[in-house]
This record gives C-alpha cells, sequence and structure tokens, in this order.
C-alpha cells in the first residue's frame, strides 16, 4: 500500500456489513482490495458479489413466498457468512498494509 494512499475500512466489519444483503459486504470487500492495491480481486468480488444476487433471485422466483417468509434466517445466515468469508480473504493482506504502513510512520 503506497504510504499517500488512504486507508482501507478493517475487514472485520464486512460481515456487519453483509448482514441486510451480501452485496453490500461485497462492495466494501472490493473498495477494500483497491485501497490495498488489488484491482483485479475488487474487479471479481464486485462480478461474484453480482452473480451471488442473481442466483439468489432466480432461486427465491420458485420458492412460494409463505415459504420465503419462513426462512428468513436463512438468507441472514447466507448473508452473514458470505461476508465472514469476504472478511477472512482479506484480513491477511489489511493486516500485512497496516504493519507496513506502522512501520513507515514509526
Amino acid at each position: 500500500m503506497p504510504v499517500n494512499a488512504k486507508r482501507p475500512v478493517n475487514p472485520i466489519l464486512i460481515p456487519i456489513i453483509s448482514a441486510p444483503h451480501f452485496i453490500l459486504g461485497g462492495l466494501l470487500t472490493a473498495f477494500n482490495w483497491n485501497r490495498l492495491g488489488f484491482p483485479g480481486k475488487a474487479r471479481n468480488t464486485v462480478k461474484w458479489s453480482i452473480i451471488g444476487t442473481i442466483a439468489v433471485i432466480i432461486i427465491a422466483f420458485y420458492i412460494p413466498v409463505d415459504t420465503l417468509k419462513k426462512m428468513w434466517s436463512v438468507g441472514v445466515g447466507i448473508n452473514l457468512g458470505t461476508g465472514m468469508a469476504l472478511r477472512t480473504l482479506q484480513l491477511p493482506e489489511y493486516q500485512k498494509a497496516m504493519s507496513k504502513l506502522k512501520q513507515v510512520k514509526g
């Protein structure tokens, strides 16, 4: 991470942001990948978040509304699980960047 670059958001927040819908966590993750210097990973994260959202919409289209209302906790679980996976993928690079930043400032 260049010295004058803006700091990324701590990836620990990604699961919280993902709770309403995992695409929000995907966008935060992509934002962080860009700030960490990985634009390719940012593009892939956005691409797969959009594909995942489309897949969930298509699957939900074929499930009756009454059943969907009973399965709200499954949706929350999918969102949080995706957020936790994104956090786990990004945390090592974030920690490397923050340790380099401390060395430069220290």
